[in-house]
């Protein structure tokens, strides 16, 4: 179960960080392939901006299932190397006892 909770922890961190770079990363990309090629200013604007605002909330979405795929796949590497450490170390002798 521990492993099971460590390893949501790391998908969620993942979403999170996939989120937030789509959200930072996103308008810009959306602004350059909404601009004409030619630089002209004339758009349908109520268009364009209806089709940027389902981009960015597309965008974001990959983001999000990008960022905790991988924040998946990193937590059970991490978490099983982690685990394979803490079990191949030999356990201690029993202390020794006094002779009465």
């Amino acid at each position: 179960m521990a492993l099971l909770r460590a390893v949501l922890n790391f998908v969620v961190a993942g979403a999170l960080v996939g989120i937030l770079t789509v959200t930072l990363v996103g308008p810009k990309l959306i602004t350059w392939d909404n601009t004409a090629g030619n630089g002209d200013g004339m758009c349908m604007c109520g268009i364009a901006a209806g089709r940027g605002a389902d981009t960015l909330i597309t965008y974001q979405m990959r983001g999000v299932a990008g960022g905790a795929l991988l924040g998946a796949i990193a937590g059970a590497v991490i978490l099983l190397q982690r685990r394979k450490k803490v079990a191949s170390t030999p356990a201690a002798p029993p202390p020794a006892t006094p002779a009465a």
